[in-house]
């Protein structure tokens, strides 16, 4: 039943049917629209009930098109890459509205894989060859890879022979076990998670090298939401362990708790950033 709930949202979105009086929760690509819906499905229901109104889940192709959904208050708040929350707040004053604990950590990683059998042993080996990045504001799918050029002294354009961009790390995943691609750098959390989950294709990957810990993927909030809808959010968000209802969509989401804003989680990725047009 739930699915068909989430298909009639996604019929009425598409077809510009959205009552305003509804709370509009958008997330970045970064996996494929059907383990979207099943990671936050239990938690905009949770949050729907806690604030009395309907949240309405939503995620659009880019990471570009949700950050602009976000500039002009189209959606309310959202969980976004990191390289597009950094940029949102830069670019029009994106507010980090909390921050998620997996596993004991609020940082992750970006991994640079290949197919398992490659002959590829550093990522230096990958000169002539294609890669593919998620999004051309992703974090560990792009901006991290980009860094990581400067610091040998050149560019995709001079490194690989071409570049592609698959617009999910779930894809880019996909398309490097299927041999289509001989690289690609994809954020941490979707692979471990993809594991868990017992994706085959996983398996037909391996890890090149991995990035050093950059901040956690922020849960974020519009500059145009009232600041007292913040401040509900945050609260429901921070006591979500103390609510034996909260407690079971945490599970569900693979999420231990929040934090509540800490822009210094995200100093050492700037630092890094730094190394690479931002």
């Amino acid at each position: 039943m739930k699915f068909w709930t989430i298909w009639l949202v996604i019929l009425l979105w598409a077809g510009g049917v959205q009552a305003r009086e509804a709370y509009v929760f958008v997330v970045s690509p970064m996996t494929s629209p059907t383990i979207t819906m099943e990671t936050y499905y239990d938690l905009v229901n949770y949050l729907s009930r806690k604030l009395g109104r309907p949240v309405i889940l939503k995620q659009r192709r880019t990471y570009e098109e949700v950050n602009r959904m976000l500039a002009s208050g189209e959606a309310d708040f959202g969980h976004v890459c990191t390289g597009a929350f950094l940029a949102g707040r830069k670019d029009f004053g994106l507010k980090l509205l909390a921050i998620p604990v997996i596993h004991g950590r609020y940082y992750y990683q970006a991994y640079i894989i290949v197919a398992k059998d490659s002959p590829y042993r550093r990522f230096e080996d990958l000169r002539g060859k294609t890669f593919v990045f998620t999004d051309p504001l992703s974090l560990t799918g792009r901006l991290y890879v980009l860094a990581r050029l400067r610091t040998l002294g050149t560019s995709p354009e001079k490194l690989f022979r071409k570049v592609f961009y698959s617009h999910g790390h779930e894809k880019s995943i996909e398309i490097v076990a299927a041999g289509l691609v001989d690289g690609a750098s994809v954020d941490s959390l979707v692979f471990e998670d993809l594991k868990v989950r017992g994706i085959s294709y996983v398996n037909k990957v391996r890890i090149l090298e991995k990035s050093p810990l950059l901040g956690i993927p922020p849960f974020v909030a519009s500059p145009e939401s009232p600041e007292e809808f913040r401040r509900k959010v945050l609260s429901l968000l921070l006591h979500m362990p103390e609510d034996p209802e909260g407690r079971v969509v945490l599970q569900k989401m693979g999420i231990e708790r929040f934090l509540p804003p800490k822009h210094e989680i995200y100093r050492q990725t700037l630092e890094i950033l730094k190394r690479c047009p931002f």
